[in-house]
């Protein structure tokens, strides 16, 4: 099967949590229901129109942690408005709330996340693969807010099969239910350090949760998560000497 592999990156990130109430925390990483809404923007579809096209029976979609990554907070000011008159700030009252965001680890280096999408219907990958190569975006990238401004570059066009193996060092994220069903354990790895988001899976037409949220594991350092036990994943050629194995987000 084919699949398109691109970066999403920039300087720096906040995908807020559904949970979250006035102080606004973020995300490590994007959910998917964001990634969804990121490459219907750059195919141009309108607001809420595609969320049963990117469907999880239509998709799959995975990602990889490529930089190291660290959290600070800081207060903004919100204009403070219960009436459209005042959206001009004229009332001259504000109200903070802090805001979390996501850094490199090297502040000279960027926020980035390798992206892995299928889909069922080839025309949707040739559109996708066309817009990145050629930067003709219908609407620009954004790290979940659209101050954070962000870019997209295309890594490769590859071909992926299923494996199965006892030991397997992965390159992408993984659900915490996929661990659970299949019995695997967690290693340690040099340097690593693993966090754990509970993030909205899928949408349906109106926008509405279809399936209840999931929980995913990530590793914020070094990109990899050992895994033991009887694992199926997925290897990800993009060339003889680009392999990259990966479970998606719907497994």
């Amino acid at each position: 099967m084919r699949i398109l592999v691109f970066d999403f990156y920039g300087k720096m990130a906040h995908f807020r949590k559904f949970y979250t109430n006035s102080s606004s925390l973020s995300y490590y990483f994007p959910p998917r229901t964001t990634i969804i809404g990121l490459i219907a923007g750059l195919l141009g579809y309108e607001r809420d129109t595609y969320y049963e096209l990117f469907s999880p029976e239509n998709t799959k979609i995975t990602l990889s942690i490529r930089s190291p990554l660290r959290k600070i907070i800081q207060m903004i000011n919100y204009v403070w408005a219960d009436d459209v008159k005042y959206l001009n700030a004229s009332k001259g009252q504000h109200t903070q709330v802090p805001f979390e965001i996501i850094f490199p680890q090297n502040i000279k280096e960027n926020v980035c996340y390798r992206i892995f999408f299928f889909h069922r219907n080839e025309d949707i990958l040739n559109a996708l693969e066309e817009k990145i190569k050629n930067y003709t975006f219908c609407f620009p990238p954004y790290l979940g807010v659209t101050e954070f401004v962000g870019n997209i570059e295309f890594v490769g066009k590859g071909s992926m099969e299923k494996n199965e193996e006892n030991r397997v060092i992965l390159d992408s994220i993984i659900s915490v239910d996929y661990i659970k069903n299949r019995t695997i354990n967690l290693e340690t790895y040099p340097g690593a350090q693993y966090i754990k988001e509970k993030m909205p899976f899928s949408f349906d037409k109106y926008r509405m949760l279809k399936d209840p949220p999931r929980e995913y594991i990530g590793e914020i350092k070094t990109s990899k998560i050992v895994l033991r036990g009887k694992i199926d994943y997925y290897k990800i050629k993009i060339n003889e000497s680009t392999i990259y194995n990966v479970v998606f987000m719907e497994d």
